[in-house]
């Protein structure tokens, strides 16, 4: 989700279908590569989730960890509320805070005392989202304790994206819209680099990867139909690109076509490669 002051809106948008799209992930799915640090931790850990969106992930470790002390960052202040709303339904006696803030602020939603003393700092999926990402994740670095503290990222790239049935009117105009709003559809490849361009030593980052994917009916059906509202909406970053770059209605009814055999097909998937990092600090100055 969006945290950048330069961009303060999400790209994508924040309707209920997408966040529904984005409920999909948790613990289980993302943070498979995670879970054992944060098991070693004592329990009572602070984390930082920046660019939590909806809150999915940043619930379900809430409930894994509920003396750890959670704290869920967005810009977008509606879905915020939203999350605050469903703390007493999603994570009740637990940590976990969620505060409206831009992260490249850190004034505007952590306290004095907080910057600097995380155990975790944590982000999924948000500096793609995000132009002149590094930034975000020097900050992050910055807000992690500076001996012991930990950085954790997973990141999609979106360009090794595999949509089935083919996509490619869709694969292109994703490309576009990104390409348009400063964006870094490679960003996960270069994780590592950008980790060691912040100043992170090659011995202090575990780097993985995995797979993101929407392979069952019920994963597939958010992410069409989010896309299939967003075509809808003539006021929706998709239509105002699509509109921008010439599309006719016939070119949007083919974009729209696509998510609905996706919907349809039995052999239908969509695969994202994702790289990790977990960068542990250690007091030396880099």
């Amino acid at each position: 989700m969006a945290t950048n002051g330069q961009n303060q809106n999400y790209h994508i948008g924040y309707k209920e279908d997408t966040l529904k799209s984005f409920e999909l992930r948790n613990v289980t799915t993302c943070l498979g590569y995670l879970v054992p640090t944060l098991e070693a931790l004592p329990p009572n850990f602070t984390l930082l989730d920046v660019g939590c969106g909806p809150g999915s992930i940043t619930f379900d470790l809430a409930r894994r960890f509920p003396q750890a002390k959670i704290i869920g960052v967005d810009i977008g202040e509606e879905v915020i509320e939203r999350n605050k709303a469903n703390i007493p339904q999603y994570a009740p006696n637990t940590g976990i805070e969620f505060r409206a803030g831009n992260i490249l602020k850190p004034e505007s939603c952590l306290l004095p005392e907080e910057i600097g003393a995380f155990d975790v700092v944590h982000e999924h999926t948000t500096l793609i989202c995000i132009p002149n990402n590094i930034e975000v994740l020097r900050m992050m670095k910055t807000l992690a304790k500076q001996d012991g503290g930990i950085v954790a990222c997973r990141e999609g790239d979106t360009h090794s994206q595999i949509l089935w049935p083919p996509c490619p009117e869709s694969a292109e105009l994703q490309e576009r819209i990104y390409e348009m709003n400063g964006l870094d559809t490679q960003t996960g490849r270069k994780l590592l680099s950008k980790a060691l361009e912040v100043g992170f030593r090659r011995d202090q980052i575990t780097a993985s990867a995995s797979v993101m994917s929407n392979i069952t009916a019920e994963e597939r059906l958010p992410y069409a139909r989010s896309m299939i509202v967003m075509l809808a909406d003539e006021t929706s970053q998709y239509r105002r690109a699509a509109a921008k770059f010439g599309y006719s209605e016939e070119q949007v009814e083919v974009l729209r076509k696509n998510m609905e055999k996706m919907i349809a097909a039995d052999d239908g998937w969509r695969l994202l490669i994702c790289t990790e990092i977990i960068c542990r600090l250690d007091g030396a100055q880099s």
